[in-house]
C-alpha cells in the first residue's frame, strides 16, 4: 500500500509538472533583488539539499536588480540546486553565485544589454558530452526509475527561451557542472 501511495503521489507530481511545462506560462515580471530573494529561500534550499550538501552563496556587494517573474526565478534556482545535489551521490559543495554581465550584440536569444548571470556550480560527477547535449530535453534523466522526471532542466530551459535569456550548461566527467541563467537588469528600483 505504501508503494502504491508513493507511486500515486509521484504520478500526481509528474502530471502537474507536465501540465506546467506544456502550457505557455504567463510571466508576471517585477523588479527583484536577487540576493534578497535567495536569502528568502535559504531555509527551503537547505532542507531540500540535505545535510550532506554544503551550500555557499557568492553575490557582489552591489548587484543590480533584475526584471523577472519571481516564481520563475525561485523555481529555476531550486531546480538547478536539486539537479546539482543529485549529481553528488556522497554529498559535496554547491555554489550559488551571481554577477553582472554586458552583452554587446544580440546572440543566443539575448538582446544587447545588461544582464545578471545566476549560476549553480556543483562538485559532482559531471556529465559526458552526450549527456550534456541531451540534458535539457524533456523527460531525459540519468537518474534511476522513480528518482527523477527529466523535467527540471527542461523547464528551466523553457522559461529561459520564453523570457529571453539562455540557460547554459558547462561540465566534464569527474569535474562537476555549472548551470547558468541570464536575467535582464531592471530599469527601476527593486521591490522584492
Amino acid at each position: 500500500l505504501e508503494n502504491a501511495a508513493r507511486g500515486a503521489q509521484r504520478g500526481t507530481t509528474l502530471t502537474k509538472r507536465m501540465l506546467a511545462f506544456a502550457r505557455n506560462y504567463e510571466l508576471n515580471k517585477e523588479v527583484i533583488d536577487v540576493p534578497e530573494l535567495v536569502r528568502g529561500m535559504t531555509e527551503l534550499l537547505q532542507r531540500s539539499l540535505g545535510p550532506s550538501v554544503n551550500l555557499e552563496t557568492r553575490f557582489p556587494l552591489a548587484l543590480k536588480p533584475v526584471e523577472v517573474d519571481a516564481n520563475q526565478l525561485e523555481l529555476a534556482v531550486l531546480n538547478l540546486a536539486l539537479n546539482a545535489r543529485d549529481a553528488m551521490a556522497d554529498g559535496g559543495d554547491i555554489i550559488l553565485a551571481a554577477r553582472e554581465e554586458s552583452v554587446a550584440a544580440a546572440h543566443d536569444g539575448m538582446e544587447a544589454g545588461k544582464y545578471v548571470r545566476i549560476s549553480v556550480r556543483d562538485t559532482g560527477e559531471g556529465m559526458d558530452e552526450e549527456t550534456l547535449r541531451k540534458a535539457t530535453e524533456p523527460f531525459f534523466t540519468t537518474k534511476g526509475i522513480g528518482k527523477g522526471t527529466g523535467l527540471g532542466l527542461s523547464m528551466v530551459h523553457g522559461f529561459a527561451e520564453q523570457s529571453g535569456g539562455p540557460l547554459t550548461l558547462d561540465s566534464a566527467e569527474n569535474k562537476g557542472a555549472t548551470a547558468a541563467r541570464w536575467w535582464s537588469v531592471a530599469r527601476s528600483r527593486a521591490r522584492h
